[in-house]
């Protein structure tokens, strides 16, 4: 079995890691709200996506541990301990899980089998039910978070951190369905995936 990264992982680990860091800057503050837009969720779901999941969940680690010890790497160039735990820090500590349930389940037994069969339809249907899955957890655990720090009240919280985002989570989950999930294919097909005994024949 093994145990340890073979350079070409390690070097995706870190680009996607990179990605993570870059996307997670573009944001869009709100007027009626304190809380910005992030497109660090984009990078999030591109992980799970396109790496399996042990790298995908290796990849949003190592960004939370790079963010933890200071360097800018979180929204809005913030870094350290107390931007990860925070009132929205609970919203970034979501982001392996997201990541893994998304890669779990593009990469399980059954959509590679779908995938090698080019039934397309049904990759895309499960990849926005993946997608919405995990953000229904990223709202769970993030607003969480956000009471027991705040001491707010679940509905206020919601109200404040959720209601407001609905609309554009939308059209990023459907961005990912439209857009990255062709790009898996495309990958798939060029052998530039690292996914185990993955099916080749996509086109």
């Amino acid at each position: 079995m093994k145990k340890t990264f073979t350079a070409k992982e390690i070097s995706r680990i870190a680009i996607f890691t990179a990605i993570t860091a870059v996307l997670a800057q573009i944001v869009v503050p709100l007027p009626f709200t304190p809380m910005p837009i992030s497109f660090g969720l984009l990078a999030v779901y591109i992980t799970g996506i396109l790496l399996k999941p042990k790298h995908a969940v290796f990849v949003q680690i190592c960004y939370l541990l790079i963010g933890a010890v200071g360097v800018p790497v979180f929204g809005n160039f913030r870094g350290g301990v107390g931007a990860l735990f925070g009132p929205t820090g609970g919203y970034l500590m979501m982001y392996p899980i997201m990541a893994w349930i998304v890669s779990f389940v593009l990469n399980s037994r059954q959509s590679r089998q779908l995938e090698s069969k080019q039934n397309k339809k049904w990759l895309f249907a499960k990849a926005g039910i993946s997608i919405s899955i995990a953000h229904l957890l990223l709202y769970l655990g993030g607003t969480t978070w956000l009471c027991i720090t705040t001491g707010s009240s679940f509905a206020a919280a919601l109200a404040l951190a959720v209601y407001p985002f609905i609309p554009l989570d939308i059209l990023k989950i459907v961005f990912c369905v439209v857009a990255v999930i062709p790009l898996r294919f495309r990958m798939l097909s060029n052998n530039m995936l690292l996914l185990d005994d993955m099916p080749r024949k996509v086109s």
